[in-house]
């Protein structure tokens, strides 16, 4: 099968302007088929594309890879289509993201599988599908230029700049024993653009990388070239590339006579703020004390300080190494001291860690630099990793690489070949592709161990923003190029009036755009953020989001570290900020979990109980679980409150002039909290405080103790009824029982009325026998034997009535008694 008829040009110009519909329509309709690759499979390929590609899982993403591939394989036409559209995501994937690792996985993996299939002899299309193959790896050299880039080194990047057009030329050379296509015309024109924009490219970068080390770079020509790039390019993004690199050298060419500037003597600190806190459990408990943003960081210090020797912080062990110690202070000096009437004071402790190697990719011969490091743990919650570097004999574009590698954005070094390691460290010692990477093992093993040492759920805030470089000026020069003079700087306005000062002033950024780029900041010291703090003619202290530059050339070094240890101070304070929010939203969210569970158990028993469901065992089960929900709902509610109030003392602390012992340092701090935004994130964070506290929990925890107080009444009323019911019944049953007692004593009556009848009837008829008989009752014996008889029926008769008369009392006082009882 021709792939000519495959893939035609309608296809290759949809993609020429970055829409992949058409392709993946056609790739689909051929590999989707019985037998073959699953629809999920290949709509899982889409995800390269992404930044957050990551999320998916990544063996499931490598097998339907691997398995596209080997279904392509085998099909004419198909596995050059498919290598080109994945070409494609991975470009996208690029245009998207700075982190270029994950993506550099995937292509090698690629390229490792479709090696393998040809190999095996299983690719029918092996010549256009490997060329298609080397616009992959062609990719991922141009990535690796790029981080260069990144990194700020020029001369690295004007090399692999160089590399890139090299291998594209390669690549057209290859592509001429190919059979014409539209697909082959659609890479020669790919690896032609390439060549172009490269070759630009490295003359660019070597121009601005000669200027300022011999002054001789061809900034003319290089600007020649990147117009006639740009102006060869269709409109897209290598064409704003192009356009981008020619207006920073522009901006080089408007002042290429001009002197520029040099420090000559500095130090760039860069810091990591972050803050701890400790986790909230599932049932809005923690597990020791309720946290506070007083207590817990003197726990935090006090546990440091006792088992700091016996940590591994980023693979190195305190105890063992010999660089590495633990300070009890964060050895400030005694600006610090203040009068605080509740010994509150901005100390702490320190961990000193090795020193860490940064080898000059510009200068891989030199001696590699050290950067010192020491994380500090502050009482007050702002706590900060410290990494310092000396600067010496620095120019801009050096100045500026050393600015920029404090962001997560910066380049891998480790695609350099000058990974950072620390020192005295062997082969197999941890590597760190850039600064921010470091910094956050550090700061997340720090939690690490302080959770395992104090057996608490300690959790670390950070995030790849929160960032902060402080560049002091000690010595400064200006250079000038025609002559070679070398004018040293005397004030801050000759400072920031010299050409190449834009790299000093100014933000880091979210990666880099241009070659030198720092070149068209406008250089208008009227409008830069200088803080009016109270100092000397010719002092300099300004600072941007995420920079302070700080000048005072008439004044001693321990003057400028006591304005350094401010300007630290308040930038740590984000790591404070963050601690606290993180804190308080995991408060939040057990509160909203309880919420929810307490209204689904309000919502199932909406309903008033009747008597069977009060008296049962799961009522009973949802009374007690509602009433221990609602207690700990309100336990939960006073933890916030109690957190709240210990983080409002520290913020009337940090702006209480006990702070420090010096008015004026005091006004220094304020005007550095202002051009901190240092309200805005105090407004923040109240604002969060208000929303958090004046949730539904109030209205649950009142509709909660309202449901059990209706259920409290209805089980009262409930109880009350059967108590009714059971006195009526056994009232009614001891009416009838009295009923048939009384019948019963009226037979008996009846009964012993004719005993005594009977009684009385035998006494008479006896005496009748006796005067029958003939007995003369006017004698002795025959008297008494009648009387006798008389006698004998009268007792008789005597007995039963007496007999009858108590058992009628004794069942009256019954019946009398249990009357009394009901009543």
């Amino acid at each position: 099968m021709d792939i000519a008829t495959e893939i035609d040009a309608e296809h290759l110009e949809a993609l020429g302007e970055s829409d992949l519909r058409p392709l993946r329509r056609w790739l689909s309709g051929r590999l989707c088929r019985p037998g073959g690759l699953a629809v999920e499979e290949f709509d899982l390929l889409a995800s390269l594309s992404t930044w957050d590609s990551a999320r998916v899982e990544q063996p499931q993403l490598r097998s339907a890879i691997g398995h596209a591939l080997t279904v392509a394989a085998p099909l004419p036409g198909v596995a050059p289509g498919l290598l080109l559209y994945l070409e494609a995501l991975f470009e996208e994937h690029w245009e998207e993201a700075w982190d270029i690792e994950p993506v550099l996985e995937h292509m090698r993996f690629v390229g490792e599988r479709w090696s393998r299939l040809t190999a095996q002899g299983q690719a029918v299309d092996a010549a256009v599908a490997g060329l298609v193959l080397q616009m992959i790896e062609l990719l991922a050299v141009e990535m690796v230029c790029n981080d260069a880039g990144y990194t700020g080194s020029l001369a690295a990047w004007s090399e692999l700049a160089g590399r890139v057009a090299d291998r594209a030329e390669r690549m057209l050379v290859d592509a001429a024993s190919c059979p014409r296509s539209p697909l082959l015309s659609f890479l020669i024109e790919q690896a032609d653009g390439d060549v172009r924009y490269y070759r630009a490219l490295c003359l660019a970068t070597r121009a601005v990388f000669d200027h300022f080390t011999t002054g001789e770079g061809e900034v003319g020509g290089a600007i020649r070239a990147l117009r006639e790039a740009e102006e060869s390019m269709p409109d897209g993004i290598d064409r704003s590339e192009m356009r981008a690199h020619r207006y920073a050298l522009e901006a080089l060419a408007a002042s290429v006579e001009q002197p520029w500037l040099r420090v000559e003597h500095g130090q760039v600190v860069y810091l990591y703020p972050f803050g701890l806190y400790e986790d909230v459990a599932a049932d809005g408990t923690s597990a020791g004390t309720p946290p506070s943003a007083v207590s817990l960081p003197k726990d935090l210090i006090d546990t440091a300080r006792r088992a700091a020797y016996d940590w591994t912080l980023a693979g190195c062990s305190v105890g063992e190494h010999p660089q590495a110690k633990v300070s009890d202070d964060l050895s400030l000096c005694d600006i610090w001291k203040g009068d605080d009437p509740l010994d509150r004071q901005f100390r702490g402790m320190t961990i000193t860690l090795p020193d860490l190697e940064l080898t000059d990719v510009d200068r891989p011969d030199a001696e590699p630099q050290a950067l010192t490091v020491e994380l500090r743990l502050s009482e007050l919650g702002n706590h900060c990793l410290r990494i310092g570097l000396q600067l010496s004999g620095a120019t801009p574009p050096q100045v500026y690489a050393a600015m920029v590698r404090v962001a997560p954005e910066s380049g891998n070094l480790t695609q350099l070949g000058t990974p950072l390691r620390m020192v005295e460290s062997g082969p197999a010692a941890p590597q760190w592709r850039r600064l921010s990477d470091f910094a956050n093992q550090v700061i997340f093993d720090l939690a690490g161990q302080l959770a395992r040492t104090m057996d608490r759920q300690v959790r670390c805030s950070a995030r790849p923003g929160m960032y902060h470089v402080l560049l002091s000026v000690d010595r400064a020069s200006v250079v000038s190029l025609s002559t070679g003079a070398v004018e040293p700087v005397r004030t801050a306005g000759e400072l920031l009036s010299a050409f190449g000062a834009q790299p000093l002033c100014n933000p880091v950024r979210d990666g880099i755009g241009a070659v030198a780029e720092w070149l068209r900041y406008p250089v208008d010291a009227a409008r830069l953020p200088v803080v009016d703090v109270p100092g000397f003619a010719g002092d300099l202290l300004m600072r941007s989001c995420n920079t302070t530059l700080m000048m005072t050339p008439g004044s001693p070094s321990y003057q400028m570290r006591s304005l350094a240890e401010t300007a630290e101070f308040v930038a740590s304070l984000e790591g404070m900020f963050a601690g606290w929010q993180d804190q308080l939203g995991g408060y939040h969210q057990a509160v909203l979990e309880q919420l929810a569970e307490m209204t689904a158990r309000l919502d199932r028993s909406r309903a008033e109980p009747d008597e069977a469901a009060i008296s049962s065992a799961g009522h009973h089960r949802d009374v007690e679980g509602l009433t221990e929900l609602q207690g700990r709902l309100e336990a939960q509610q006073l933890r916030m409150h109690a957190f709240v109030m210990s983080s409002r003392t520290v913020l009337m602390f940090l702006t209480a002039p006990s702070l420090v012992t010096s008015p004026a340092i005091r006004v220094t701090i304020d005007r550095l909290l202002v051009a901190a935004r240092f309200g805005e994130l105090r407004a923040e964070f109240e604002d969060m405080v208000d929303k958090v506290l004046a949730d539904r929990a109030g209205a649950l925890v009142e509709a909660s103790m309202r449901r059990q107080q209706e259920w409290a009444l209805a089980a009262a009323r409930a109880a009350r009824e059967r108590e009714e019911r059971e006195l009526r019944l056994r009232l009614s049953r001891e009416d009838a029982a009295a009923r048939r007692r009384g019948e019963r004593e009226r037979i008996n009556r009846r009964r012993i009325d004719i005993l005594l009848g009977v009684a009385t009837a035998v006494g008479l008829s006896g005496v009748m026998q006796l005067i029958q008989a003939g007995y003369d009752l006017t004698d002795l014996w025959a008297l008494s034997l009648a009387i006798g008889v008389l006698i004998t029926a009268a007792l008789f008769g005597f007995a039963l009535h007496f007999m009858l008369r108590d058992r009628q009392g004794s069942a009256a006082r019954s019946a009398a008694g249990s009357l009394d009882d009901a009543r």
